[in-house]
């Protein structure tokens, strides 16, 4: 019995690590996204058909999170799509990153910064250039632009064009 005592006393005993210091959320880049923070019911640009339902909300320290669940496609077709994001300013890069996941098994991580009055994030997958563009609007809806490019950006086509608006109280 003796033994236990004197074996756990040479153990050395080391502090906890210091806890890593607070991010200061209330500037400029990181409130750079506010705008799109809300729920939301989703049309395809210059319809007024809702075809998706988004909630973009704060989460974790200064990270913003997107649930995106569409239920009509292109024709107006129904489709089941899911798509989950986590976007978060980066200090170190002085810009944003967002990882982005859907229910057809895609994952992308997309990199920028606010830009020309809307939030601007690009990925590379392959030879293929995806740029998604969300921007605020005077009205208070939001556009979300997907565009990609198969020359390295010199020509882009239109992927999806979407207006967000804000979902009525229930």
């Amino acid at each position: 019995m003796i033994l236990i005592p004197l074996l756990l006393a040479a153990v050395p005993q080391t502090a906890p690590p210091p806890a890593p210091p607070k991010v200061d959320c209330g500037d400029a880049d990181h409130r750079a996204f506010d705008f799109w923070v809300g729920d939301w019911d989703v049309s395809a640009t210059g319809s007024p058909g809702v075809i998706a339902h988004s909630r973009i909300e704060k989460i974790v320290g200064c990270a913003i999170s997107e649930t995106f669940d569409q239920t009509i496609g292109p024709g107006n077709k129904p489709v089941d799509y899911h798509g989950r994001s986590i976007s978060n300013y980066i200090p170190a890069d002085k810009g944003w990153r967002q990882f982005y996941v859907d229910s057809g098994g895609a994952a992308a991580t997309l990199t920028g910064g606010f830009s020309n009055g809307g939030m601007v994030l690009v990925s590379r997958n392959g030879s293929v250039t995806n740029r998604m563009t969300v921007r605020p609007n005077a009205d208070g809806s939001v556009d979300q632009r997907g565009e990609f490019s198969i020359d390295d950006g010199a020509s882009w086509k239109l992927a999806y064009d979407f207006t967000y608006r804000r979902r009525a109280a229930t």
